[in-house]
């Protein structure tokens, strides 16, 4: 009876110890007639907290992140709809994962359907931690919205003291702002409109005196 894929990688762990001592990737198989691992390299423990028999018999909704939950199965389904109809390729994705002490982390995963030498469709895969670079990306997307918000608020001002500092034709009489097509405004609106402004109406002093004598 051929070796199946199993035997193998188990053989080239004990011959070469590469998965154990050098690789930090989890390499793993499921079988897609049971949908249940039937091996998974001892790494996953490093990456996930739990021990590759542990994980073996954890529900995938234990394992995955609720949004990636859904993900994996659109993920699988069109993935094993591709392989039937002849196209066997490699696929890649990333995942959010759920770690044993309940904290969260991302994964890189690369898969293939194929049938092994008992007839068996698989799906062969290696999985990686990219938790550093999704970190360095969220980082990297906040700062260049922090960026355009100030080059934007930047640009604002730059208009309204461009407004400020240009002549502006008032007419000496009712004070209104002439625009550039010839149009007057009074002096609230002309600034509301070329400014984010807003006036809030009181009396100085000298007015009230004028218009409230009695209250002195």
């Amino acid at each position: 009876m051929s070796e199946t894929i199993e035997k193998k990688i188990s053989k080239y762990e004990k011959q070469y110890r590469i998965i154990e001592k050098s690789i930090v990737d989890v390499i793993w198989v499921v079988d897609i007639g049971n949908m249940c691992f039937t091996y998974i390299s001892p790494s996953i423990e490093t990456l996930s907290g739990y021990t590759a028999e542990e994980i073996q018999h954890l529900p995938d909704k234990k394992q995955l992140a609720p949004n990636s939950y859904q993900k994996a199965l659109a993920y699988l389904a069109e993935g094993h709809r591709k392989y039937r109809m002849g196209k066997s390729i490699k696929r890649k994705a990333e995942f959010e994962l759920q770690h044993k002490n309940g904290s969260v982390y991302w994964v890189e995963i690369t898969a293939k359907f194929f049938k092994d030498d008992d007839g068996r469709t698989l799906l062969f895969g290696v999985m990686r931690n990219v938790s550093l670079q999704h970190k360095v990306e969220k980082e990297r997307a906040e700062l260049l919205l922090k960026l355009e918000a100030s080059l934007s608020q930047q640009k604002v001002l730059e208009a309204e003291n461009e407004m400020l500092r240009g002549l502006l034709p008032i007419c000496s009489g009712c004070k209104k702002i002439r625009d550039e097509d010839g149009k007057w405004w009074h002096v609230e609106e002309y600034v509301s409109m070329n400014s984010e402004a807003d006036f809030s109406h009181t009396i100085c002093p000298p007015c009230r005196k004028t218009i409230y004598p009695e209250i002195g």
